[in-house]
C-alpha cells in the first residue's frame, strides 16, 4: 500500500509512523526543511502532550457530537503508551502530560527517530492533489523544479493557518476542497484579543489573577487565571480559552464584550463591606492610598481616572457613593473586543473540514482513500494538551486505517530498553 501524507506536523508524523509500522510504503511531504517545526513551540517549549482530564467538552466544533466518537478510539492512555513505546519518559503536572525533561525537542526527536522507515520529502510544497482513476496524484514544488507522485491513498495532515505568516501560501483547506470536501473558513482561536478602550496603553505589562467573562452572540462564557494586559487589549490563558468565541462573533460581523474581575476570590458584597470598613478608618488618606494593596497600582489609577477621581485627592472630599462606584469597577471592568491578533500569533484555528465529511476512521465519505487529520478538521481544543491529543489521535486512526488495519492494534516500535513508565 503506497500512502502519501501531506504535512509533517504532529498528526502527519503520527500517521506516518503508524502506517509504516503496519507495512505500508509511506512518503511524507513537508514544506519546511524539517518536520515538526511548530511542535517545538508548544507548551511554551515544554510540549504539553496530552491531558488526564480529556473529554469531548474540551473541544469546539460545528458538529461536537463527532468528537467523542473519535476520542473513544484513541485516548490519553493510548498516547502515553505510544510515546513510552518510542522511548519517551513523561511526567504529569496538574493533569497535563509532558516529557520528563520538559523539552519539546525531545518529543520531536523520538518522533523523528521513529520515522526511519518513512520517506521524508522536506522542502516540498504541495501545490495540488487530485484523483486520477483509482489513484491519487500529488504535485509538489521545490526549489529547482516541480514533480508528481502517485499513491493508493493520501492523508491530508497539513494543519490550519495558525502560526503561519501571510506569505506562507500553502492552504490545506484549499487542497481538501479541491478533492471535493466541504469546510469552514479558518479563524483564529487561542489568541490574544484586541479592545477599543484607550486605557490599555496605561495598563500594558500588568499581570494579575482575574476572572474573565465573555459575552458574545447572546452567550456567556467564563474563565479565570493569570490575565495579561497589553497596550492593545487582553491576553493570558483565560483569554485564550475564550478567544475563539469572540473570533467567531467577529467573523460574523459582531463585536463582543469582556468583563474583567480583578478580585476573583472576593464576593461583591464582601468587597463592598471591606471597602466601607477601609473608608471608615482611612483618616486623611488619599484615594490612591485607599486602594493600595487591593489591585495593581496601574489598574487602580485607571479606575480612579474613569471615576473622575484624582489619585492624590483627599478622601474627605469624595462621597462614599463615588468611591463605592470606583470599587465596583475592580470586579466589573467592561471592555469591548474589536478584533484578535493576526492568525500568525494564534496557537490554533477554528474551522476546517467538517467532521460530517469523514467517517469514524477519518476517511472522506465522498472520496474513499482520502483521509483528513489534525487541525485541518473542524475541531479545536482548549489550552492544556488537548490540541496535541487530537493530533495524535486522528493521525494514528487515519494511519492505521489507511494501512488496512481497522481494528485496534499495537503499531508501536518498542525501543530496545523496553517500556518506560510514567513518572508523576
Amino acid at each position: 500500500m503506497k500512502i502519501g501524507i501531506i504535512g509533517g506536523g504532529a498528526s502527519g508524523m503520527a500517521a506516518a509512523i503508524t502506517a509504516s509500522s503496519l507495512g505500508a510504503d509511506v512518503t511524507l511531504f513537508e514544506k519546511n526543511e524539517r518536520v515538526g517545526k511548530k511542535l517545538l513551540a508548544t507548551g511554551n517549549g515544554k510540549c504539553n502532550l496530552s491531558n488526564r482530564h480529556l473529554t469531548a467538552d474540551c473541544y469546539h466544533s460545528e458538529t461536537p457530537h463527532r468528537i467523542q466518537t473519535i476520542l473513544e478510539q484513541w485516548g490519553t492512555e493510548d498516547t502515553l503508551d505510544f510515546f513510552h513505546g518510542l522511548g519517551l519518559m513523561t511526567r504529569e503536572k496538574n493533569g497535563g502530560l509532558y516529557p520528563l525533561c520538559e523539552q519539546a525537542s525531545a518529543v520531536l526527536d523520538v518522533l523523528r527517530f521513529a520515522l526511519y522507515g518513512v520517506r521524508c520529502e522536506t522542502g516540498h510544497r504541495v501545490v495540488r492533489a487530485e484523483r486520477s482513476g483509482g489513484e491519487f496524484r500529488i504535485h509538489t514544488k521545490k526549489e529547482g523544479g516541480q514533480s508528481s507522485h502517485t499513491f493508493d491513498k493520501i492523508i491530508l495532515a497539513c494543519g490550519s493557518r495558525a502560526g503561519l505568516k501571510s506569505s506562507d501560501t500553502e492552504n490545506g483547506l484549499e487542497l481538501a476542497k479541491g478533492l471535493g470536501l466541504a469546510g469552514i473558513p479558518f479563524f483564529p482561536a487561542l489568541v490574544q484579543l484586541r479592545c477599543q478602550e484607550s486605557c490599555f496603553k496605561a495598563l500594558a505589562g500588568v499581570r494579575c489573577q482575574a476572572k474573565v467573562t465573555l459575552e458574545a452572540e447572546g452567550n456567556v462564557w467564563q474563565e479565570r487565571g493569570e490575565l495579561q494586559l497589553t497596550e492593545y487589549g487582553i491576553s493570558g490563558i483565560p483569554v485564550f480559552q475564550l478567544s475563539r468565541h469572540a473570533a467567531r462573533a467577529l467573523v460574523r460581523g459582531k463585536k463582543s464584550r469582556a468583563i474583567l474581575d480583578f478580585l476573583p476570590d472576593t464576593e461583591a458584597q464582601e468587597w463592598k463591606e471591606m471597602l466601607r470598613e477601609r473608608m471608615r478608618y482611612a483618616g486623611f488618606q488619599t484615594a490612591e492610598q485607599l486602594f493600595t494593596g487591593t489591585v495593581h497600582k496601574k489598574i487602580a489609577n485607571v479606575i480612579l481616572k474613569n471615576s473622575h477621581i484624582s489619585p492624590g485627592e483627599a478622601l474627605s472630599g469624595i462621597s462614599e457613593e463615588r468611591l463605592l462606584r470606583a470599587g465596583e469597577q475592580m470586579q466589573c471592568f467592561p471592555v469591548t473586543v474589536t478584533g484578535t491578533n493576526p492568525v500568525s500569533q494564534a496557537q490554533v484555528c477554528g474551522g476546517g473540514i467538517r467532521l460530517t465529511e469523514v467517517t469514524n476512521t477519518l476517511e472522506a465519505r465522498k472520496q474513499p482513500g482520502l483521509y483528513v487529520t489534525g487541525e485541518l478538521l473542524d475541531a479545536d481544543g482548549r489550552c492544556g494538551g488537548y490540541n496535541l491529543q487530537w493530533a495524535w489521535a486522528t493521525g494514528v486512526i487515519a494511519g492505521r486505517d489507511a494501512a488496512g488495519r481497522r481494528e485496534r492494534t499495537d503499531s508501536r516500535r518498542k525501543p530496545a530498553c523496553g517500556r518506560f513508565e510514567e513518572i508523576r
